[in-house]
């Protein structure tokens, strides 16, 4: 393509027409004709930055051109021209998508600056539509890797839910990919020009949730100096991801399902109520219809949020895609270390294929960057594996269930594991099981109500 841009003149007057191209030859733009909008829409597939038209072409006038050429390219910037001065066929002209609109007899300085301008535009435009493109491949189904059943029902779910505005409810044990999820239906949806804003609510301090949420003025509290816009604010015209929702605190509850309810929020501080048009898409790591029975978790605000529910599977029950998983990463690993990718030798694989990930997918690929880091040689070997892998608990056979262990107890052990294997620090545990130290706290917590330890707050286990 001419650096200087291709531009197509459509003018049936075979005068003028020759006078627009050597205009614009003359600055250097690579220029074809046509005489009339056949002609023209002939070119239609030949890579054009911008088209020229004369509205009066005959039968098939300059507004036709205009309306069948943006059917097939979109993106192309068009300029029509006219031998009277119309403002209501300006009008029309820009409400059916042309750029501009230039009456004649033409000014050729004040064709070269707006020829120039839609050039600039157009381009912009096609740079806008590859960036679309990327962040739908980046963020889209593609990113979440998976041929099991278990997988294939989630991609179907989020296949027909990205469509819609309904409420959606993500539920998975920590380290599945939630946000890819939620990720996935903002991009497959009618907001993918809309922001995508992600909050996680175990992050935020339980003082500071309701302002990271909805914003605060001026005062509100010690420390506002300025007026702050809230998640809710910033997710205008897209979608809003609330990560670990179940950690929401019951105080609050009452005002997130009134956002849910009437699109409105009002400041921390604030007395005034702003309309958001924005999509929820919630998630969490824990049961919330347990919590809901004991009393923790609004029955409305669930109900409100699970509108659509999309339930991903812990690794461990789908041990058909760690083959593929381990593939995906190690090449993406190595792309972005910038170094040769990486095999697994069968033991390696065996092995990772055992192993009950209580961290998931995200423990998966933590552990893979940490050996190809590690690592001698471009095959991963046993000699590779950490600690956990290797005394890891073993995996059943098909068809077979671990005696007397429930997936609580798993839970409990990979944490108690970790936790020893860390010294009793919760945050390295935490980190090794790919949760936050909030929910980890949580967890141990829950643990000593129950009277599994003697106290959460023992200083073994350290901060």
């Amino acid at each position: 393509m001419s650096k200087a841009g291709r531009i197509l003149v459509v003018e049936d007057s075979e005068t003028e027409r020759r006078a627009i191209g050597q205009i614009l030859k003359a600055e250097g733009f690579n220029v074809f004709t046509a005489e009339d909008a056949d002609r023209a829409l002939s070119y239609a597939e030949e890579g054009m930055d911008l088209v020229i038209s004369d509205v009066n072409l005959g039968d098939v006038s300059g507004m036709d051109l205009l309306s069948h050429w943006k059917k097939r390219q979109p993106l192309t910037q068009i300029i029509l021209l006219t031998g009277y001065s119309s403002v209501n066929s300006a009008v029309e002209a820009m409400k059916a998508g042309a750029y501009d609109y230039l009456t004649k007899p033409i000014n050729p300085d004040e064709l070269l600056l707006v020829v120039r301008r839609a050039i600039e535009t157009q381009r912009k435009d096609l740079e806008v539509d590859d960036l679309r493109r990327r962040l739908d491949q980046k963020f889209g189904l593609e990113r979440i890797i998976g041929q099991s059943k278990a997988m294939k029902d989630v991609f179907h779910r989020v296949q027909k839910a990205a469509g819609y505005d309904s409420t959606v409810l993500i539920l998975g044990e920590s380290g599945t990919g939630k946000e890819l999820v939620a990720q996935a239906l903002h991009h497959n949806s009618n907001r993918k020009k809309g922001p995508f804003v992600a909050v996680n609510i175990a992050a935020v301090p339980s003082t500071l949730v309701e302002s990271e949420l909805f914003g605060h003025v001026r005062g509100a509290f010690t420390g506002a100096t300025d007026r702050r816009m809230g998640r809710f604010e910033q997710a205008d015209g897209g979608t809003l991801f609330v990560d670990e929702v179940g950690d929401f605190e019951l105080s609050l509850q009452a005002k997130l399902l009134r956002v849910l309810e009437d699109h409105k929020v009002t400041p921390v501080g604030g007395h005034e109520d702003l309309k958001v048009d924005v999509r929820v898409v919630a998630a969490t790591s824990r049961d919330i219809s347990k919590m809901v029975k004991e009393g923790t978790f609004r029955e409305d605000l669930y109900y409100r949020l699970n509108v659509v529910n999309v339930t991903l599977p812990p690794l461990r029950q789908r041990t058909d895609d760690i083959p593929i998983l381990i593939e995906h990463f190690l090449k993406d690993i190595a792309a972005t270390k910038h170094t040769a990718p990486h095999r697994v030798s069968p033991e390696v694989m065996r092995a990772l294929t055992a192993y009950l990930w209580p961290g998931n997918v995200r423990e998966l690929r933590n552990i893979l960057e940490s050996m190809m880091v590690l690592a001698d040689g471009e095959i991963l070997t046993d000699q590779d594996l950490p600690d956990q892998i290797r005394v890891g608990t073993p995996r059943p056979s098909s068809g077979t269930e671990l005696p007397d262990l429930t997936i609580d107890e798993l839970e409990r052990l990979a944490i108690f594991r970790a936790l020893d294997k860390c010294g009793g620090n919760r945050t390295h545990a935490a980190s090794r099981l790919g949760i936050s130290v909030r929910t980890l706290q949580r967890k141990l917590k829950e643990y000593e109500a129950r009277g599994l330890i003697a106290n959460a707050d023992d200083d073994v286990l350290t901060a």
